[in-house]
């Protein structure tokens, strides 16, 4: 009866230090994603200091024979 015993807690014990192996890889493989994410940012922020800022440009006006039922004519010219 007791070998049973301890046949599972030995099984115990050797599935929790498999799971906290896997625990330790996944969270070693979360800090290299993390760390590779914050060098890009820094990359990508270093560049877009230096970087002139982009021209703004405005959307063109629609035509005036807009046929696409927009607000501005329903709510101005009736229908």
């Amino acid at each position: 009866m007791n070998d049973g015993f301890g046949e599972q807690v030995a099984r115990f014990r050797a599935e929790v230090a498999s799971a906290i192996t896997q625990a330790r890889r996944a969270s070693a493989e979360a800090r290299e994603t993390s760390a590779a994410f914050r060098r890009d940012t820094q990359r990508l922020a270093a560049k877009a200091a230096t970087a002139p800022p982009p021209e703004q440009q405005r959307p063109a006006p629609p035509p005036p024979d807009d046929d696409d039922f927009s607000q501005d004519q329903i709510l101005l010219h009736g229908g």
